[in-house]
């Protein structure tokens, strides 16, 4: 009976996870071109940048003497770096609308100077653990899944990068095994998808979806095989008070 049991949970935590992601390339689809322009300008015009404006920058060092690189080398490295962390707030409040079905705009990408903020430092944060953690591959896959929704926190809820990564820690307590079926599902398209141009580009984008479509209803829809259990936790902690 409990193997009947744990079977059953798992295919509805797969079926849910699978939902997710039908939504998500579907919604992508949709709105492809905002979401294009939107990554294009977060994210594809900064490592343009970072290539062409690191070469050139060697060669206008290398004009002035320097031969290694210099001031001109280093700021073409950092800017791109900036562009991509100021603007991360911004496409995940893109990535938010779309799941919701709201109207979005280009504009959209550049949040009031707190967001902006916040965006780049849990941006940084992340990018630094998670790198670290991806040595041994599974710590780093596991700090990647509990700040996932990190983002969502910032410009849905006005967190500061702190409480957005503690809040997103905790959350994703409740969804964890879907979530990282949803995960590892994505990791395997992006994998059958790196050998095509577009395709890295579409998965970028439907997975940013997909992780808005996470924070927007896995929490609160009463279908998520997590609920119930959830709930369940919580009122018995709340009746020992």
């Amino acid at each position: 009976m409990g193997y009947e049991v744990s079977t059953g949970l798992m295919k509805q935590r797969a079926t849910y996870a699978l939902a997710t992601l039908r939504d998500s390339w579907v919604l992508g689809a949709q709105q492809f071109l905002p979401l294009l322009g939107a990554w294009a300008l977060s994210l594809g015009v900064p490592v343009a940048i970072l290539l062409f404006g690191t070469f050139g920058g060697l060669l206008i060092d290398h004009a002035l003497g320097f031969k290694n690189g210099g001031f001109v080398t280093l700021a073409m490295l950092l800017l791109p770096g900036f562009l991509i962390g100021g603007l991360y707030a911004g496409w995940a409040l893109i990535s938010l609308k779309v799941a919701r079905g709201m109207p979005c705009k280009i504009s959209d990408l550049v949040r009031p100077l707190p967001q902006a903020l916040s965006g780049l430092a849990v941006l940084c944060i992340t990018s630094i653990f998670i790198g670290l953690g991806s040595f041994l591959v599974i710590p780093g896959a596991l700090l990647f899944l509990k700040w996932q929704l990190a983002p969502y926190y910032i410009v849905d809820r006005g967190y500061g990068p702190m409480q957005a990564l503690r809040q997103s820690w905790h959350d994703t307590d409740r969804i964890f095994i879907p979530l990282a079926i949803l995960d590892l599902i994505f990791v395997g398209i992006s994998a059958l998808a790196g050998f095509t141009i577009i395709g890295p580009i579409a998965c970028h984008m439907a997975l940013a979806v997909a992780s808005a479509l996470v924070y927007s209803r896995w929490l609160t829809d009463e279908s998520n095989p997590e609920f119930a259990k959830f709930h369940k936790t919580i009122e018995q902690h709340d009746e020992t008070r």
